[in-house]
């Protein structure tokens, strides 16, 4: 089984579309639904915050852990999703499980810290 995108968005803005004011010195979160290639409608959301080292330098004073943070240059979508998808890609388990683990090293989870 393996993982696969099956869609990148945000809530305020179309991410086929979106600019910001300054490529080099951004901030946004995207919403990354992943499900496996075994299961064509099925899809959890994972969250990651993506910045440019400028914006991290005028605006995160205080020390700061990096789970579900991608630190780019500047703003190029293709590249983002590239990214993104390279890493999706490589993770495969024998169970949805598995892959959740290997997904959450990354993105943040919609489940992580659920307790049923």
């Amino acid at each position: 089984m393996r993982a696969v995108v099956k869609g990148i968005s945000n809530d305020i803005f179309d991410v086929e579309t979106y600019c910001p004011e300054s490529v080099d010195n951004f901030s946004l979160s995207l919403r990354i639904r992943i499900g496996t290639d075994e299961c064509t409608q099925g899809a959890d959301d994972f969250e990651l915050f993506i910045c440019t080292p400028k914006w991290l330098e005028e605006t995160v004073w205080e020390a700061r852990w990096g789970r579900g943070l991608l630190i780019v240059r500047e703003y190029n979508f293709l590249d983002i999703n590239e990214v993104i998808n390279n890493y999706v890609n490589c993770c495969r388990g024998d169970s949805w499980e598995a892959i959740v683990i290997q997904l959450g090293k990354i993105f943040l989870w919609e489940f992580d810290d659920y307790q049923a």
